[in-house]
């Protein structure tokens, strides 16, 4: 009976463990503006509290079996009740964003994270003193088969069939479960006389061992990977909770596979399937953006399970006795809050790309030709030839890649929020200088101010530059705009005009001023906000600001527009920041997401006419979308401009709201 109910209780625990952290990041999602490095700081704080976790049951172990059974359900039944808590942090904190994650993500959830966290080592402790049996490390294959059931149901059944608030109800329903088994537990040991044979048989060894400092270099190169691959799919694929437990479910599935048996693994098969790997990895980080969402997700995914496997497998070869159970599981969760903690906070900081990428290829690669310098013998030299060949010419393409990719760059900078460039493109056809944000053009510029820019999303025959002309003929400019990018839209105002542009990362704001010369150039009264959009929209609102004719969504960061943007009460605000007949402007030219059927459903709610521009005559091909009830604006536009729309008719999965939408049925596959 114990042995049931600890396997029991071990998975409902990595259920819940990996099913609140997609809840919670998508949560927090608006707050940042909803870009992808929200993920990669929430992944930071769960590796940390995994840390804390797996030293609370280091600590924990060193006392008497009942004492350790007792504190545990104690601490879990005090979880339960402070967990979800509505206590804002930033009323009394100035923080960074990724340490202003870690701080909201505590608050609500930090204490279970850490004892949830715990369970699967303390049971494997407690049967191990309870049975006198050997290390069950096949329990920790059953921990991550749960946590995958957790990743893969979430983005399938609960993000599209609950609302947020009814996902945290039923989590915390499954956390109240959890504690009544543990009760279970402790009423079976008792019955059965486990806990009073159990003499005080507090560990004599040292509280800390000398770590394999292996143990620590596999983790943090698993943990830097998962991060990366999370933020290269990102970079172009809005992030959401597919495009974040899809890796995390690889790299548990790995760690499933390799610690269910030692034999799982075995290094030499291995071997080439990495040096392919290491090249494909080099291909999709200066190329990934060329490929459609389904072979971004697959490539990715093919890269991140071989490096994890071999990370993973290797660890599991160098898996400990009993005795050094969790200074072992501790050391590895140290390895990955010290990979998380540099792919989160120091990464931004180094690189101006996601450069991180890289070092985790070149990372397992060199751990890799070690091991096998190292503890394999009779290598036949051609084989070592091969492996240390394999790495130089790896290197040696990388460096030419990167010349070659950046020869044009004029200025980079990388925070929180992505990674903006500016290239001046130089060649016998084009003389433009660009902003890349991530691997998307946000905005160009001639190089010589004579010359007409047409391969734009701005130029004269796109629908954003045709329905402000037409209103324009009704009435002065006085617009906002949600997204600066290079400043290109300020070309269309006039001194009668009034426009207000909402940015939210202050590096596109630093290059649209320090290398575009829009904003300076234009007669029109311009203005930047520096925030959200939604939430300086707001704050106007409350205010009582005088309401403007048309409010343009371009918020892209890469490919990607933040879906906070898109949601019904975000529709609402715009409405109350417009004028009766004001227009609202949506550029939706993506290459992964078919945003149509969610405007269809709101331009059906707010009652609106929906008009939609498509322009495909350059590289620069552009989708505009207005919604409105501007009768005189609606009559100007020649029904020639115009594309056709396809009626959608699945409303219910396209009908989005702040506390329910998902992606999925909207990828471009």
């Amino acid at each position: 009976m114990q042995r049931i109910l600890s396997t029991f209780i071990i998975f409902v625990s990595a259920f819940l463990l990996f099913q609140v952290q997609p809840i919670l990041s998508k949560q927090l999602l608006p707050e940042f503006g909803g870009g992808a490095s929200v993920w990669s700081s929430s992944l930071f704080f769960y590796q940390g509290m995994l840390l804390l976790g797996y030293l609370y049951a280091h600590l924990l172990s060193r006392y008497q079996l009942k004492n350790q059974l007792l504190t545990h359900t104690v601490l879990v039944l005090l979880s339960s009740i402070i967990t979800f808590s509505h206590l804002d942090v930033t009323t009394f904190l100035l923080l960074c964003p990724t340490t202003l994650v870690f701080a909201k993500l505590f608050v609500q959830v930090g204490l279970a994270f850490i004892l949830l966290s715990a369970t699967s080592v303390l049971l494997q402790r407690w049967y191990i003193e309870s049975t006198h049996s050997t290390v069950p490390y096949h329990w920790y294959s059953l921990s991550n088969l749960g946590s995958l059931l957790a990743l893969m149901s979430y983005p399938f059944i609960f993000e599209v069939t609950l609302s947020i608030n009814e996902q945290k109800h039923y989590w915390i329903v499954g956390l109240i479960t959890y504690c009544t088994l543990l009760l279970c537990l402790l009423y079976v040991l008792f019955r059965n006389g486990t806990l009073i044979q159990q003499t005080a048989t507090a560990q004599k060894n040292r509280l800390f061992v000398k770590p394999n400092v292996l143990w620590i270099a596999f983790s943090a190169t698993s943990s830097i990977m998962l991060i990366a691959t999370t933020q290269m799919i990102s970079t172009n694929i809005p992030p959401m909770p597919l495009v974040w437990t899809l890796p995390l479910a690889i790299y548990l599935l790995t760690f499933s596979y390799t610690f269910a048996s030692v034999k799982n693994y075995n290094r030499t098969h291995w071997a080439y399937l990495l040096i392919l790997s290491v090249f494909a990895g080099l291909i999709m980080f200066f190329l990934g953006s060329q490929f459609n969402a389904l072979a971004q997700l697959l490539i990715y995914g093919f890269i991140l399970f071989i490096v994890c496997m071999i990370c993973h497998g290797e660890l599991r070869k160098l898996a400990p006795d009993g005795s050094q159970l969790t200074v072992f599981y501790l050391y590895i969760a140290l390895g990955g809050v010290i990979g998380s903690l540099f792919s989160a906070l120091l990464a931004p900081v180094l690189f101006t790309q996601i450069t991180e990428y890289i070092v985790a290829l070149a990372a397992i690669l060199t751990l890799f030709i070690y091991l096998q310098f190292a503890e394999t013998e009779n290598l036949s030299v051609l084989y070592k030839a091969t492996l240390l060949s394999t790495l130089l010419v790896w290197g040696a393409s990388y460096s030419y890649l990167f010349i070659n990719f950046n020869q044009y760059n004029l200025a980079s900078e990388r925070n929180f929020y992505g990674y903006v460039t500016v290239k001046d493109i130089t060649t016998p056809d084009l003389a433009e200088r660009r902003l890349i944000d991530g691997t998307t053009i946000h905005g160009s510029q001639p190089l010589d101010q004579h010359t007409e820019l047409k391969n734009s999303y701005y130029h004269q025959h796109t629908g954003i530059a045709k329905s402000l002309s037409a209103l324009k003929k009704q009435e002065n400019l006085n617009i906002g705009i949600v997204g600066l990018g290079a400043g290109v839209l300020a070309k269309f105002g006039d001194k009668h005009d009034r426009i207000r542009f909402y940015e939210l990362n202050p590096a596109v704001y630093t290059m649209a001023t320090s290398y575009f010369s829009y904003l300076q150039d234009s007669p029109a009264q311009i203005e930047v906000a520096i925030g959200d959009g939604r939430i300086t929209l707001t704050e106007e609102v409350k205010n009582k600001a005088p309401l403007m004719n048309a409010l343009i969504i371009d918020a892209f960061s890469s490919d990607v527009i933040p879906t906070h943007l898109l949601t019904e009460e975000a529709f609402s605000l715009y409405w109350q920041r417009l004028t009766r007949n004001g227009l609202l402007i949506l550029h939706i030219s993506n290459n992964h997401i078919d945003l149509m059927p969610v405007l269809q459903i709101h331009s059906k709610r707010f009652n609106k006419s929906l008009l939609k521009f498509k322009y495909t005559d350059t590289q620069l091909g552009s989708e505009w979308v207005v919604l409105t009830s501007n009768q005189a604006f609606l009559n100007s536009i020649a029904i020639t401009d115009l594309s056709p729309v396809t009626p959608y008719l699945k409303t219910r999965i396209t009908q989005w709201t702040d506390q329910k939408h998902s992606l999925l049925p909207l990828l471009k596959l």
